[in-house]
């Protein structure tokens, strides 16, 4: 049920990002590596899940399924390590189970001539008291319920060799090696501490012939018990996980992944009973769904890191010209200078954003959307009106040709063959009966410093009449 909502949950997630509509710029944001090469700090993406376990072995599990079993649960820590390969660190907690019971060739089982005065089974008097047949017939009645954990590390590959970068699912298959411990027990004893007895007939009993069922309470230590005579094996190994799915973007810090992992440890006593034939060894199997979340990453380090995993390269893979970290079919900025800090696209950092790289940014920390100076210093209102007015900004020869564009779209009243009108007298200050350019620009500085009678307007009217004289 657990298994079932979540999936539900994360389908009708993903259903609503694929009604989106990839953006037009999204493959020019696919250009990105890092966010700034220099950053080589580990943040993982966190993963939480639910599902389910099942069980191969001499045991039959209770549900022969990989889709419905006994509950687990699974956390997940990873980090992209290349453009196509993660590496994950992973542990898987839940449990497995199975019975067996086959009547066919056997005698009656009973157990209890084997319960101890503390009211469970106990291991001396099957030793005593069970032959080696009953031992082998014991193998046909054999129940099981085991805690498992699972534990270690994998290699994920992500197909982007291959598979186009736009898609919003990705399929992955990992191999890994992990440290996996169990402990089994079975139910030897209903709720009233009697023993089952196993009839030939497919009945449970108890000692008094009386039809009993099982409580599924699984009370007693398999390995401690010995049924078989395989003595005190270790209860942990190591196993190799082969995990398989896919995983669906659901936002730039979601991923929502539906995966099938095969645990295969290096043991046969997970079930208590040890096999002889094809192999030998348990199989363990995980389905589960989970949920994985970017808590750390920053905003353009996500977008890199996605584009670092999904970009598909070309033959300049690799090469980097300038040496600042970013490859050449990655780099926007080629050559810049050597040791120059440079952020995912291979530009020269710019931290106060003034246009101007740190490495030749003479003001650090302008106000931001101040004009500078290609040396990042920041220009007075005096230098941008200097700027502004730069008389080799239009030539003396096509200053008729600007003055009637000028007139014929402005409607401009002044008429320079009169003479400098009488409000703009006092700008012709060294009285040559014309106003320069320097002139002009004192007016100018005059009203930015609040020193001037002229209004705006006036000087609008004062800049027509200075290109119609």
């Amino acid at each position: 049920m657990r298994v079932s909502l979540i999936s539900i949950l994360c389908m009708f997630f993903c259903v609503s990002t694929f009604a989106q509509e990839i953006d037009d710029d999204y493959l020019s944001v696919l250009l990105a590596e890092e966010e700034e090469t220099s950053n080589t700090a580990f943040k993982p993406v966190i993963g939480f899940g639910v599902g389910n376990f099942s069980f191969y072995g001499d045991v039959v599990d209770y549900f022969r399924s990989p889709i419905n079993g006994l509950t687990s649960y699974r956390f997940l820590i990873s980090r992209n390590v290349g453009h196509y390969f993660d590496i994950e660190f992973h542990g898987t907690l839940g449990k497995v189970g199975g019975s067996l019971y086959c009547a066919e060739n056997q005698t009656k089982i009973d157990f209890s001539n084997m319960v101890g005065s503390d009211g469970k089974i106990d291991p001396d008097r099957i030793a005593r008291l069970m032959s080696a047949e009953q031992r082998a017939d014991m193998q046909k009645v054999a129940n099981f319920r085991s805690q498992i954990f699972a534990g270690g590390v994998s290699v994920a590959y992500n197909f982007n060799h291959i598979l186009d970068h736009k898609r919003p699912i990705h399929p992955y298959v990992s191999l890994g090696v992990e440290f996996f411990q169990f402990s089994s027990k079975g139910d030897f004893l209903n709720a009233d501490n009697r023993a089952y007895v196993y009839w030939p007939d497919g009945t449970i009993r108890d000692g008094d012939g009386n039809i009993i069922v099982r409580d599924y309470d699984y009370e007693t230590d398999l390995r401690k018990l010995d049924l078989y005579g395989y003595g005190d094996y270790a209860k942990t190994s190591i196993a190799f996980p082969l995990d398989a799915g896919f995983n669906v973007t659901i936002t730039d810090r979601v991923t929502c992944r539906f995966g099938c992992a095969a645990h295969f440890p290096l043991t046969d006593y997970i079930d208590n009973v040890k096999g002889d034939k094809g192999w030998k060894n348990d199989i363990v199997v995980n389905t589960y769904v989970s949920l994985s979340i970017d808590l750390f990453s920053n905003d353009d380090e996500i977008a890199a890191v996605e584009n670092f995993r999904n970009l598909k390269f070309t033959v300049t893979d690799h090469l980097d010209e300038d040496g600042d970290g970013v490859d050449d079919f990655n780099d926007e900025c080629p050559g810049t200078p050597k040791d120059v800090k440079v952020n995912q696209f291979g530009c020269p950092m710019d931290t106060d954003k003034d246009g101007v790289p740190d490495y030749l940014d003479k003001e650090q920390n302008t106000p931001l959307g101040k004009i500078v100076s290609a040396s990042g210093i920041q220009l007075t209102d005096k230098q941008i009106i200097k700027l502004l007015y730069n008389p080799d900004a239009v030539k003396h020869s096509d200053t008729r040709v600007y003055s009637n564009t000028s007139e014929a779209q402005s409607g401009s009243s002044v008429d320079a063959t009169k003479g400098i009108p009488a409000k703009y007298k006092f700008v012709d200050t060294d009285n040559d009966n014309y106003i320069s350019h320097e002139e002009l620009q004192k007016a100018i500085d005059d009203i930015f410093e609040g020193t001037s009678t002229l209004s705006p307007a006036d000087i609008n009217g004062l800049q027509d009449f200075f290109f119609e004289q």
